[in-house]
This record gives structure tokens, C-alpha cells and sequence, in this order.
């Protein structure tokens, strides 16, 4: 659980009461042999607690009604390749419009849909590149149907890396990401949907708005096209997309929320080989006891070689009570502020470094030190 990742709480329907109707619906809804993911070798797929059981297991109370709604994928080619090892891709024999309409009576009776969407555990991985990442479109279909009904709906994304969601993203759901988590992934997903466990983790890779934007990472570095007035159309961006992902690097909500202020440096000029200690004060500042993965990012703003915007040089994670504030403290060494120059020394040079703090990579509060020759 401590993997999974909050993208989206749409009207707060996260967490769930355990006494709700659900319509639980998906291809990976109840799914043992995409539990595990691309390289559990020696894993047991027939031990693998579905999503549908381990909700059975959370909250016996909640009435559970499922419909598998679509397939995975509907193209027979590209299930045999993902199949080589093993049926992960089941086809069945029903219409998709069929599927669909189970799916839509036992949404339109219950008081949440929790859809369970994504790729195959095989579908990410070794030999397995596509040059598509979004959620398969007969799977689509039937996200678009259910958002129609005007229910609550909750999306449980399984993959194996980052993938395509601006559709998605921009409908009224609320989105959990959960990777392919393993034997027990059924237990804990409903342990995160029902409240037991407040999700607090974090994307190790920046999410794109589509797969033009890839190569996409929160450590490029800066462009040599800033906009100037009289030349913004050769500033250096996409006419149809932003130049930032869709979801930073370090993102991932809570159920609660997090407060970020009093960014402090303990000197604000170092003398080579010392450490420099940032501080900042960290206060839960909604309904829930939770976890925040506190990251700070470093920018050399001048140095013999290009840097990067910013790169991450530490994180910590802490828990904080409902009201609690709580300082934290990242040591940066000197080795953090080293690069390799252009004769393959780890060396570094003196200027001004700032440092940002935050709750991804996009994080804003700032300060700023220099190191002296």
C-alpha cells in the first residue's frame, strides 16, 4: 500500500464507507495472474488475492456487485504476444456492447463504481515496449460509459510504468494507481480504498499528456529559447500541449493535506567540503492522521556545464497527526552539490545554489546559499 499512489480525489469519495453498495467492474477487477507483476518469476499467481476479494476481506459489510465490463484488450494479435507466457489476456466471447450494458444496470444500483482498469502485468517490462500507453480504448469506452451514468466512479489503474490519462484525468473520477502489487495487492488496495491506510505514495517518473511530450523528466535542463516579447511563437514549446508533464515527478495526494513553510538554510555561505542543513515546517492541515514524503530540489545556478532545472538531493517521510506541525530537517553533504565536468572530475564549483522544498518537483517554496572558492 505504501506504493500506490493518490492521483486524483475527485469531491473527496476517497476513502470509502464500509457499509456502501459498489459496483466493482473491470477486466482486472477479479484477476489473479496480473496481481503479480513482469518479473515475479518465482511468484504464485494462484495465491494472489484479487480486488475483489480483498474488498470482500476489508469491508464484509459493503454490498459487492461486479461486472467485468470489457476486456483488457480486444485485439486477438497483440493478446497472443502478451500471452506467450501465459493467458493474462482472457478474451470473451461476449459483444464489448454487451459487457458494457452488465456493467451499466449494476452501476446505475449502486452508490459508487470502483472500475479496475490498465494494462496487463505483461504488457510493461522486458520486450515489451508499445508505442501506445494509454489505457486500452475498449477499456476507455467503458470509463466513458460509466461517468455518464452520474455516478461516483473510482478508477484502480494497474500498470507497470507511467502511462496516458489526460482523457481520463480531466473526467470527474477520482484515480488511484496501484502498479502490479503482488500476492497480497488485493487486500492492500482495499485497505487504501476504505481509510485503513491513508496512501501517501510518490511517482518515481513524470506522468506525460501524451506520448509526444516523451522524453519527459522534471531534471531537464533549461532551453535556450526563453520567451521575449515580439518573439513568443519562437519560444520553445508545443503549439497543441504544455511543456510540463501532466503529473510532476514526486507527485501523489493524500487524504489529507500538507502545509509547507519557514524554509530555512542553517548558513547562507558554506565553505567547500562543509554541509549545509535546510530546514522546513511541515503542518497536516486537514481531516486525517497521514504520511507526506517531504523532497528537496537543488538548482546550481551557474556552473561550467549546463545543469539541470532542479534535481532531487534528499527526501524524507513523516507522519503527522490531524493539526500536527512538525520541523524537518535535510542534510545536503558535499558531494550533493558535486558534478562531473567536462575532464570527468567530480568536482564543485562556487556560486549560488537554490534549493526548493515541496511536495513534488514542482514544488515552489525556495531559498538559496553559496558556496565560497
Amino acid at each position: 500500500a505504501h506504493s500506490f499512489v493518490l492521483l486524483k480525489n475527485t469531491d473527496h469519495v476517497l476513502p470509502l464507507k464500509k457499509d456502501v453498495r459498489i459496483a466493482l467492474i473491470g477486466p482486472l477487477a477479479d484477476n489473479q495472474s496480473n496481481m503479480l507483476g513482469t518479473w515475479a518469476v518465482s511468484g504464485d499467481y494462484k495465491m494472489a488475492v484479487t480486488v475483489k476479494q480483498g474488498i470482500q476481506n476489508v469491508a464484509p459489510q459493503a454490498t459487492v456487485t461486479y461486472a467485468r465490463g470489457s476486456n483488457i484488450l480486444n485485439d486477438t494479435l497483440l493478446a497472443k504476444k502478451v500471452n506467450v507466457f501465459g493467458e493474462k489476456v482472457e478474451i470473451d466471447k461476449r459483444s464489448p456492447e454487451e459487457m458494457r450494458r452488465e456493467a451499466l444496470e449494476i452501476a446505475e444500483a449502486a452508490d459508487v463504481v470502483v472500475a479496475v482498469v490498465g494494462e496487463a502485468s505483461e504488457m510493461s517490462g522486458e520486450s515489451a515496449s508499445m508505442t501506445h500507453i494509454s489505457i486500452p480504448e475498449t477499456q476507455k469506452e467503458l470509463i466513458r460509459a460509466l461517468v455518464a451514468t452520474g455516478k461516483p466512479v473510482v478508477l484502480v489503474l494497474m500498470s507497470g510504468r507511467p502511462m496516458i490519462i489526460e482523457e481520463e484525468f480531466a473526467m470527474p473520477v477520482s484515480i488511484l494507481q496501484v502498479w502490479h502489487a503482488g500476492i497480497e495487492a488485493g487486500n492492500a488496495i482495499a485497505d487504501v480504498l476504505f481509510g485503513d491506510y491513508n496512501p501517501s505514495g510518490k511517482l518515481t517518473a513524470s506522468w506525460p499528456h501524451n506520448v509526444g511530450q516523451i522524453p519527459v523528466y522534471y531534471s531537464m535542463k533549461n532551453t535556450g529559447r526563453p520567451e521575449e516579447k515580439g518573439y513568443e511563437k519562437f519560444k520553445t514549446n508545443y503549439l497543441d500541449a504544455p511543456n510540463s508533464p501532466l503529473l510532476p515527478f514526486g507527485y501523489g495526494l493524500s487524504y489529507t493535506t500538507f502545509e509547507y513553510a519557514n524554509i530555512k538554510v542553517d548558513k547562507s555561505e558554506i565553505n567547500p567540503g562543509e554541509p549545509v542543513k535546510v530546514s522546513v515546517t511541515v503542518t497536516n492541515t486537514g481531516d486525517y492522521d497521514g504520511e507526506e514524503v517531504v523532497q528537496l530540489y537543488l538548482h546550481d545556478v551557474v556552473r561550467s556545464i549546463t545543469p539541470p532545472k532542479r534535481e532531487l538531493k534528499g527526501f524524507q517521510k513523516i507522519f503527522l497527526k490531524k493539526g500536527e506541525s512538525k520541523v524537518v530537517t535535510i542534510t545536503l553533504t558535499p558531494d550533493e552539490l558535486k558534478f562531473y565536468n567536462g575532464d570527468l572530475n567530480f568536482i564543485a564549483e562556487p556560486g549560488i545554489f537554490e534549493v526548493f522544498v515541496g511536495t513534488n518537483s514542482d514544488a515552489d517554496l525556495k531559498t538559496s546559499f553559496t558556496l565560497k572558492p
